[in-house]
Order: structure tokens, then C-alpha cells, then sequence
């Protein structure tokens, strides 16, 4: 990731995600995270959420989920280039690649979701980006 993209725990990425399949569903969790910040500033609910709430996630869903999200997020004027980058390339180097199982997917999904709102997660800066 560019680093206007500050992780002061970059070694999840670069030493414990170091597989595309793990990096991908963890960066779509991450993003997952800023959209619904986006949505409860914005309307003060998380209809999206409703959308993945009891999904086991498969690598098929978290490809057609991606593109969803993207079209979300610009509904709210914004854009998380680098993050969208890092999880493009993800997908795009996992596809013939997916080694791991539904439940691995949802856990690590799961995972970026939680420290997408982590303190010590945050940008610098450039991208149209709500905070908060």
C-alpha cells in the first residue's frame, strides 16, 4: 500500500496476510468498515451491513461483493484509492489462486472489518474521505 495509507501494524499485511486470498477478503473487510462509516454519518444506520449479516463468505461472493461496495461508496462522493488498489490487485493475483475455505474467508473479512475502525488505522490524506 502507498503510504498515504498509515498502518502502524503493517506487518498484519506484509508478515502474517501474506497470501493474496487472505489479503483480499481482509482488505474488502477494511473497506466494508469505511463504508459503513460512511453510511451511519450519513443516514444513522448501516443498510449495507444488511447485506452480509449470516453470509458465509465464499470467494465467489467477496468477488461479486466487491464491485457493490465500490458503487456504494461513490454513492457518498468518495473514493479510498490506495485501499481500492491494494484490494484490486489482491483479487485480481487470488483469483486462480484461492486456497482457502468459506469460513476462512468470512474470519479474515471479518477481521479487516474490525480493524477498519482501529485507531492506529488511519490516512494522511488526499482521497474524498469521510472521517469519524
Amino acid at each position: 500500500m502507498n503510504e498515504n495509507l498509515v498502518i502502524e501494524h503493517r506487518y498484519v499485511l506484509d508478515e502474517i496476510l501474506v497470501d493474496d486470498d487472505k489479503k483480499a477478503a481482509f482488505l474488502l473487510g477494511f473497506l466494508l468498515r469505511k463504508l459503513t462509516h460512511m453510511e451511519y454519518k450519513e443516514l444513522k444506520e448501516t443498510p449495507f451491513l444488511t447485506k452480509i449479516y449470516e453470509m458465509n463468505l465464499s470467494h465467489d461472493k467477496i468477488r461479486s461483493l466487491y464491485p457493490v461496495m465500490i458503487n456504494e461508496i461513490r454513492k457518498y462522493d468518495a473514493i479510498f484509492k490506495e485501499l481500492e488498489e491494494e484490494a484490486s490487485i489482491s483479487l485480481l493475483k487470488s483469483d486462480k489462486n484461492w486456497n482457502i475455505t468459506d469460513d476462512e474467508t468470512s474470519f479474515y473479512f471479518t477481521l479487516g472489518y474490525t480493524l477498519g475502525s482501529a485507531p492506529n488505522y488511519h490516512r494522511n490524506v488526499v482521497d474524498k474521505e469521510i472521517t469519524k
